[in-house]
């Protein structure tokens, strides 16, 4: 069987090899280098140029009258003396007259020049930019040639990166949990993943026990792509499809029993449950190795005494239980030891109502050959405990598949895994995980009994509507640390000191001396006084002034979500957080399960890893303005 052609149908692309839960936004212009040459400048005008304006513009009025005052006067003290001293000598005068006109020709001329020189001064700073002007113009369009040219290359290298790249389980991993979301995205997630399944691992089998009938279009792209398809609706089909085909005894009574007391508490009584595995072992022993569904409900009536079956089957019906024909006839042996079986009625009973509506399971068996997909669907038509039921025994026969050896499965997809047991599941995994079957579970909620279950593997997050459940996965994503300020500290003060101190200080002495002293005229008396005053004055004043500031802050580490609740209540249908454990923590990805994505161009079919730009790389910045080149930078 020719495939159709994948560019007449883009569907068939998704069943290329390489898994792919999704694709991943990869933004190209993250990768766009940045042109590292800065644009040329305009030289700077020579300082001395705009210096010597300024001392042409300073004084200028003054310089001119100085050179003014000084021609005119010399012309005049020139023309005055030399008139005189050369009175009589016409030769002398006229050198006289030259001279004055000289001076006064130089002074004026000196004016002039004094008056123009600011303006002289402003024309060579007005060249000298004009020049500057042009240098920089031709070095600015050799530089944006230079910035075109890289701008150029590249776009070409944008250009050729992919813009969704797939997302893939991580190396080893072999169990795959999606929790959460619609059955919109369930879809998408099973065509897209599905479908590279289907083209990695080959043949694969699908239970979907939610009754909505989800791989319809899983279907459809295996077909497409030349692959043998298989549904089985479930109870529908039930007369086509043996569940309990190839099963051991034992295995079957574990599976009945396990579907009877599964919903009970606790498993239900140990001695019932030990009490109806007993009796149905012994039926089953006796029945093997031709044990089917209808020959252990006869059986079961033989046991019961409620009727007589004949080697042959020619009564099917006993007690309003209706047996299919061709399966139920026994021989004389197994009658006998059938009917040596004591057992309670009300047990016997019990144990056909639960079985009974399993009594045609397997009556018209198909005789097809293993399918490249088989799907199995269990709709919700029925009872609650016939639901169940065909749950168990599906899960039954699935454990059985994965153990087959004759003809291996390489993927394993179970839809609505909320119905199973932990256990059940914890032991397929298992099953699985040592014959390197890829197991993909998908829950639809995120309760008690699914957190004991996921995280046997890498875990997709959905959109859990239920702010309780978010906040669950949320607490399963984990929280990371991050410091943040915690405390701001500002203080200002200041301190003024100011001191005066006067001191007065005031002191007088008196003295004197009495004596006699001789003399030519004899002794006389003398007398003496002394008399001393001080007076001392001083201030003192001093003045202290201080100011001081203070400006702390603390940060304390926080622990925060790395991922918010509320981005999981809020994620759109075909979204998907996928949480992979690669050794030094979670790593988290946002996950498009979109297939029409598969349509888009730069869509890459294998992951492209992590390529975190340089930091020297960034987005390339705009071009300063062509109008003005080089006047100012971009």
């Amino acid at each position: 069987m020719t495939s159709p052609d994948p560019a007449s149908n883009p569907l068939s692309k998704l069943a290329t090899a390489g898994e792919r839960l999704g694709w991943i936004f990869n933004d190209r212009n993250l990768f766009r280098q940045a042109f590292g040459e800065p644009p040329p400048q305009r030289a700077p005008i020579d300082p001395e140029l705009r210096e010597r304006l300024t001392r042409a513009e300073r004084g200028r009025v003054r310089r001119i009258l100085i050179l003014l005052g000084a021609g005119v006067g010399l012309a005049v003290l020139i023309g005055c003396c030399g008139g005189i001293l050369t009175r009589d000598n016409d030769g002398a005068r006229a050198l006289v007259l030259f001279m004055t006109g000289l001076c006064f020709l130089a002074g004026t001329a000196g004016a002039i020049l004094a008056g123009i020189m600011p303006t002289l001064a402003r024309k060579s700073i007005s060249d000298a930019e004009e020049k500057a002007q042009a240098s920089c113009a031709v070095e600015y369009a050799a530089w944006d040639s230079r910035r075109s040219w890289h701008d150029q290359q590249q776009q070409a290298l944008v250009d050729e990166m992919p813009e969704w790249s797939a997302a893939t389980p991580s190396p080893g991993t072999r169990r795959i949990d999606v929790v959460g979301g619609t059955t919109y995205g369930w879809e998408a997630v099973l065509t897209v993943f599905g479908g590279s399944l289907l083209a990695t691992r080959g043949r694969m089998v699908l239970a979907d026990f939610t009754g909505e009938a989800l791989s319809g279009e899983l279907m459809q792209l295996a077909s497409t792509t030349g692959r043998s398809v298989r549904e089985v609706v479930l109870p529908a089909q039930l007369a086509e499809f043996d569940l309990v085909a190839g099963l051991e005894p034992a295995e079957l009574v574990d599976g009945l029993v396990e579907a009877m007391y599964g919903d009970v508490p606790g498993g239900g009584n140990r001695a019932e449950r030990s009490q109806d595995a007993l009796l149905l072992n012994q039926i089953a022993d006796i029945l093997a190795p031709s044990l089917t569904m209808g020959r252990l409900l006869a059986a079961m009536r033989v046991v019961s005494g409620g009727s007589s079956v004949s080697p042959s089957p020619a009564n099917p019906h006993s007690a309003g239980f209706a047996l299919p024909t061709g399966q139920i006839g026994f021989v004389g042996a197994e009658l006998e030891r059938l009917a040596a079986i004591k057992a309670e009625e009300a047990r016997v009973r019990r144990i056909l109502a639960f079985l009974h509506p399993l009594a045609s399971m397997g009556s018209t068996p198909a005789t097809t050959a293993p399918a490249d997909l088989t799907c199995l669907v269990a709709e919700h038509g029925g009872g609650r405990a016939q639901h169940e039921l065909l749950k168990d025994l599906m899960v039954q026969w699935l454990s059985h598949q994965v153990r087959r050896e004759a003809a291996p499965i390489g993927s394993l997809v179970l839809l609505g895994a909320d119905e199973i047991d932990h256990r059940a599941l914890e032991r397929l995994s298992t099953l699985c995980e040592r014959r390197g079957i890829r197991l993909v579970l998908f829950f639809q909620h995120l309760r008690a009994e699914t957190l004991r279950t996921i995280g046997g593997g890498e875990v997709a997050l959905m959109r859990l509507g239920n702010h309780q459940e978010a906040a669950q996965a949320a607490e399963f994503v984990g929280r990371g640390h991050k410091f943040v300020l915690s405390r701001l500290t500002r203080s200002l003060g200041g301190e003024e000191t100011h001191t005066v101190a006067d001191t007065v200080g005031e002191s007088e002495t008196k003295g004197g001396t009495k004596g006699e002293r001789a003399s030519r005229h004899g002794l006389r008396r003398y007398t003496s006084t002394n008399w001393s005053k001080t007076r001392n004055w001083s201030q003192t004043e001093s003045t202290a002034n201080g100011t001081n500031w203070s400006n702390a802050a603390s940060a304390e580490r926080v622990y925060e979500y790395v991922l918010e609740p509320r981005v999981l209540q809020d994620l759109p249908e075909y979204a998907m957080v996928l949480v992979k454990n690669e050794g030094q923590g979670s790593v988290v990805q946002a996950v498009e399960v979109d297939p029409a994505i598969v349509t888009l161009p730069r869509v890459s079919m294998t992951p492209l890893g992590r390529q975190a730009p340089p930091a020297q790389w960034g987005t390339i910045t705009d071009a300063p303005d062509r109008s003005t080149p080089g006047l100012s930078a971009p």
